[in-house]
C-alpha cells in the first residue's frame, strides 16, 4: 500500500470516529506514526503484511482491545506495547520474534497471546516452549523484579572405570583417591566457575558406567549443558566406545558442546584422529589429556570448560526474582519429596499467589532439572515435588540389582524393594511411587498389578526359539546409532499383546488377530527387525500397531537418524528397499518397480498395499471429519451441563484415551488421525477445542506431541 493512501485511510477513520481498522493483506512494509492518533480504535487488523517493526506511537491506542499482527516479518515489538492497558487479544503468529519486550508484563487484561511460528530463542527455552498463558504469566512476574540465572549443567559420560568421579574430585576439590568406589547411579555436585566476569554455578552430573540415555534422559538434559566424554587413554577407541558415545550425545544432547577428555595419560598417551572426529561431529569442541593422579592437564581442562560455558545460550537468562527465591529454597531443602501443598505454601511466602503462576514455575523448575513434578500425568499430578537425585538413584538401585537380573530374570516383586532400597531413604509407602516413576520412564510393566513387574532391560540376553519366519511380511528400521532403550521401551508399551511370555532382552513376539510378529533389535548392525506371519489380509494391521509404537518412541529422541526398509521379495538375492523411496515413486505416478538384483517388474501398488493399504488421504478425510464432529458434540453436551471448556476437554480426552488405550486397532487409527492433521492441508479445519482434546489425550497415553 502506498503511504499516501495509508495516510488518507487513517485520516478517514479518525474523522469518522471508527473503532475498527482493517489493513489486512495490503503489502504494508511499515506503519505510519499517525496510527497513534486513532485513540478510539478497539480492533486493529494488520495480519498478512510485510511489517518488520511497529512505530512507538502504537502505544497511544489506549482503547485497543484486539491487535492482529500474524503473518508479518516482525523481529521485535516496541516497549510502548505495554501501554495498551485494555488489550485482551494479541495475535503474533508466524513472525520473526526472538523474544518479547518485558513491558508485555504490564498488560494485565491480556487473555489471548498467539505466538506459534516464532523462533523465541532468546526466551528461556523452558518458557518459550510452553502455552501462551504460561508465557504471559512469565512476563507478568518478570516485570516486577529479576535476577540472572547464572547456571549451567555439565554431564560426564563414558564407560565404567574410566575415571569420571576422580576427574570431578580433581576439578572441584583438587583431590585424588586411588581407591575411589564405583559410582552407582548419579553423583551431583556444584562447582562455581568464572566466565565473562560472572560467577556461573555448574551442576555436575556424574553418571556411573551405565548408559544414561535410557528413558530417564529427559530429566538430565537441558539447553544449558556441556558434556565431558571421558576416555581411558590406555584403551583403544572401540573399547572406549568413542563414536558410540559421540552419536548418543548428538542424538540426545542437541547442540551441546562436547570436550573429549583422555584420562590416565600418566600410563598411556591419547591416540585419536582428532581432526577427523571434529569434522564428523561439529559439536566436539576440544580434546584434552589428563591424569587425575598427578593433576596433569587439569588446569587446561578448567580453561576449556570455562571457555565453552561462556558461549552457552541462556546461562544468564533473567528470571523473576520471586521464582529465583523459590528455586533457592527448594534446593536448600533436605527433604527428598514434599507435598504439592507445601510447595504452594512456599510460593505464597515468596509472593507467588495464583495457581497459574505456581504451576508455570514448577513446570519451569522441572524442565530445569531442579525438581520433578508431573503435571501431565493423572497418577502423579499434584502429588509431590521431588528431588531428581532421589528418584533416579532409587530407580538405578532397582535396575542395577544383581539378584533381579541374574536369578529372577528381570522379574521384580514388590516385596524385594525392602531389600533393594534403603527403608530410611525410601520408606515402604513410597515404593509404589518409585515403581510409578519406572512405569512413566517406560522401564517396567505390571505382571501382577502393583505386586510383580517385568524390567525388559534385565531380561536374559539369550534369544528364544520363535519358529520359522521365511515367508513373513518384513519391515526394518536402520539407525545411525541404536539406543538400548528403544527395544526395551517397545516391550513395555506393547506388553498387552505379548505372545505366551516370549521375550528376551533384545526381542519379543506379539500376537494380534490371526497374526504373530517377531520384533528384535540387532545392536551390532543397528537395526530393529520386524517379521509378521499369519493372515495375509490382516498382517498390515499388526504392522501398523508396531510402527505406531516405535514411531512414538522415535519422536522422543531428538536427533535420531533412521531409515525404514522393506524386503519386497523372498528371492534369495533380494535386498532391502527404502520404503519412503517407494512411496515417493508412487506419488510421482510410477506404477512399477524393478528391484536391482531380481530385474523383474513388480506392481508398486501391490508392494505398498502389503505394508499400508490405506494411503489415500482423501478417503480418510471424511472418517476423520466424523471423528471431530463426535468430539465437538461431546464438548457441547458437557458445556450444556455447566462444565467449563477446560474441564470438558479433560473429560473428552479421558474418554478418548480409554477407548483407544486397550484397542490397538483404534490406537493406530488415532495416531494416523494426528498425523493426518499434521500433514494434510485440511488440518486448518480442525477447531482449537478439538486440538486441545487431542493434546490432552496424547499426554494421557504418553505419546509425544507430533
Amino acid at each position: 500500500m502506498d503511504m499516501q493512501i495509508l495516510r488518507a485511510k487513517i485520516t478517514q477513520v479518525l474523522q469518522k470516529g471508527e473503532t475498527a481498522l482493517n489493513l489486512r493483506d495490503q503489502d504494508l512494509k511499515r506503519l505510519l506514526p499517525e496510527i497513534g492518533q486513532l485513540t478510539k480504535l478497539t480492533r486493529l487488523y494488520l495480519y498478512d503484511n510485510q511489517l518488520r517493526e511497529l512505530p512507538p506511537e502504537i502505544g497511544q491506542l489506549s482503547n485497543l482491545g484486539e491487535l492482529y499482527l500474524s503473518n508479518n516479518q516482525l523481529r521485535k515489538l516496541p516497549p510502548e506495547i505495554g501501554q495498551l492497558s485494555n488489550l485482551r487479544k494479541l495475535y503474533l503468529k508466524n513472525n520473526q520474534l526472538r523474544e518479547l519486550p518485558p513491558e508485555i508484563g504490564k498488560l494485565t487484561d491480556l487473555e489471548e497471546l498467539a505466538l506459534e511460528g516464532n523462533p523465541l530463542d532468546l526466551l528461556p527455552p523452558e518458557i518459550g516452549s510452553r502455552e501462551s498463558n504460561a508465557i504471559i504469566n512469565f512476563y507478568r512476574q518478570l516485570w516486577k523484579k529479576t535476577q540472572s540465572l547464572n547456571e549451567a549443567k555439565m554431564l560426564l559420560v563414558g564407560q565404567g572405570s574410566v575415571g569420571k568421579t576422580s576427574l570431578v574430585n580433581r576439578l572441584v576439590n583438587n583431590t585424588f583417591n586411588s581407591h575411589e568406589n564405583k559410582t552407582e547411579g548419579i553423583n551431583i555436585q556444584k562447582w562455581t566457575v568464572k566466565t565473562n566476569r560472572q560467577k556461573i554455578q555448574l551442576n555436575i552430573w556424574d553418571f556411573g558406567g551405565q548408559e544414561i540415555m535410557h528413558a530417564t534422559h529427559q530429566f538430565f538434559l537441558t539447553k544449558r549443558s556441556i558434556y565431558l566424554l571421558v576416555l581411558d587413554s590406555r584403551l583403544e577407541e572401540e573399547e572406549n566406545r568413542l563414536e558410540y558415545w559421540l552419536k548418543m550425545i548428538q542424538t540426545f544432547g542437541g547442540e551441546s558442546p562436547v570436550i573429549v577428555v583422555g584420562n590416565k595419560i600418566d600410563q598411556h598417551p591419547l591416540d585419536l584422529d582428532r581432526k577427523g572426529l571434529q569434522n564428523k561431529y561439529p559439536t566436539l569442541k576440544a580434546f584434552v589429556e589428563t591424569s587425575c593422579q598427578s593433576g596433569e592437564g587439569i588446569e587446561e581442562l578448567k580453561y576449556l570448560i570455562e571457555k565453552e560455558v561462556a558461549k552457552l545460550k541462556h546461562v544468564s537468562d533473567e528470571l523473576p526474582l520471586a521464582w529465583f527465591n523459590v528455586k533457592i529454597q527448594l534446593e536448600k531443602m533436605k527433604s527428598d519429596y514434599i507435598p504439592y501443598t507445601q510447595y504452594q505454601n512456599l510460593c505464597q511466602k515468596k509472593e507467588i499467589y495464583d495457581e497459574l503462576s505456581q504451576r508455570t514455575l514448577v513446570g519451569f523448575l522441572h524442565d530445569l532439572g531442579v525438581v520433578l513434578n508431573f503435571q501431565d500425568d493423572p497418577r502423579l499430578y499434584d502429588t509431590h515435588v521431588l528431588n531428581p537425585k532421589w528418584v533416579t538413584n532409587g530407580v538405578y538401585q532397582i535396575i542395577n540389582d544383581n539378584k533381579v537380573m541374574t536369578q529372577d530374570n528381570g522379574v521384580l516383586k514388590r516385596l524385594e524393594l525392602n531389600r533393594i532400597l534403603s527403608l530410611k531413604k525410601y520408606p515402604q509407602d513410597k515404593h509404589l511411587f518409585i515403581i510409578d516413576m519406572m512405569r512413566k520412564f517406560e522401564l517396567c510393566f505390571d505382571i501382577v498389578s502393583d505386586e510383580k513387574f517385568l524390567i525388559p532391560d534385565l531380561l536374559p540376553k539369550e534369544e528364544k526359539y520363535t519358529g520359522e519366519w521365511k515367508e513373513a511380511l518384513t519391515f526394518e528400521y536402520h539407525y545411525n546409532v541404536l539406543p538400548n532403550s528403544i527395544i526395551s521401551r517397545f516391550i513395555v508399551r506393547i506388553n498387552e499383546l505379548i505372545h505366551e511370555s516370549t521375550y528376551w532382552r533384545n526381542g519379543v513376539v506379539i500376537s494380534y488377530e490371526d497374526n504373530l510378529a517377531l520384533i528384535k533389535a540387532d545392536r551390532e548392525d543397528k537395526k530393529i527387525l520386524i517379521r509378521i506371519k499369519g493372515n495375509e489380509k490382516t498382517r498390515h494391521n499388526l504392522l501398523a500397531i508396531i510402527r505406531s509404537q516405535l514411531d512414538a518412541i522415535h519422536k522422543t529422541l531428538q536427533r535420531i537418524e533412521l531409515k525404514e526398509k522393506i524386503i519386497i521379495s523372498h528371492h534369495a538375492e533380494s535386498d532391502t528397499v527404502d520404503y519412503r523411496y517407494l512411496l515417493a515413486l508412487e506419488k510421482m505416478g510410477e506404477q512399477e518397480y524393478i528391484p536391482p538384483k531380481i530385474m523383474q517388474k513388480l506392481k508398486l501398488k501391490t508392494i505398498l498395499d502389503n505394508i499400508e493399504p490405506d494411503r489415500d488421504d482423501t478417503a480418510l478425510q471424511k472418517e476423520y471429519a466424523d471423528q471431530e464432529i463426535q468430539i465437538n458434540e461431546l464438548l457441547k453436551d458437557l458445556q450444556n451441563q455447566g462444565i467449563s471448556l477446560e474441564k470438558a476437554q479433560e473429560q473428552a480426552a479421558s474418554k478418548l484415551a480409554n477407548e483407544v488405550r486397550n484397542n490397538p486397532k483404534a490406537l493406530v487409527k488415532f495416531i494416523k488421525w494426528i498425523q493426518f492433521i499434521k500433514d494434510v492441508a485440511a488440518k486448518t479445519a480442525v477447531t482449537e477445542a478439538t486440538k486441545g482434546v487431542i493434546k490432552l489425550t496424547l499426554m494421557i497415553l504418553k505419546i509425544p506431541l507430533p
